[in-house]
């Protein structure tokens, strides 16, 4: 694939969300043509992930993350599998993991990625419509945040 390729939208799946140790990660996977969702690699990334979270606080402790985010793993054209996780804290502030990636080599076993990398353009795709619904869902009144929880954990932004 060239660096500089006319753009083309690939699938993202759903998968079913992940709680540990007080987290609530949502959970996506990404893939590139030629490319199929690992069910196993998607729980390594997440096994991974919940270890080098935060401690997660409470859901109304407006002074730390919330104990809650979401995961894209992405199984990507080229180099690896690609993990990142992003994290909700201080009520409006969202925070990331540094990413860990694969190869195609060990698709299971998940290691330091780039710290600097945010996401590719597949991903932030999924980054704006999380940021979008945890605005419009968790920064609403409506009804007392563990319900509001509920139901952004329960709604596919997508």
């Amino acid at each position: 694939m060239h660096h500089l390729a006319p753009f083309e939208s690939r699938p993202v799946t759903v998968v079913p969300a992940a709680q540990s140790r007080g987290w609530h990660l949502k959970r996506y996977a990404i893939t590139a043509a030629g490319r199929t969702i690992d069910p196993a690699a998607i729980d390594c990334a997440t096994e991974l992930a919940i270890t080098q979270l935060p401690r997660a606080d409470a859901l109304d402790d407006p002074s730390g993350n919330h104990g809650v985010g979401f995961q894209i793993v992405h199984f990507a054209a080229e180099v690896s599998a690609v993990s990142t996780v992003y994290y909700w804290q201080w009520g409006s502030v969202l925070a990331r993991l540094a990413q860990s990636r694969a190869s195609w080599d060990a698709p299971h076993v998940f290691q330091e990625g780039y710290s600097e990398v945010v996401g590719c353009v597949w991903e932030m795709q999924v980054v704006i419509a999380e940021t979008e619904l945890w605005q419009r869902i968790m920064l609403s009144e409506t009804q007392a945040p563990a319900h509001r929880l509920g139901l952004y954990m329960d709604t596919n932004p997508l």
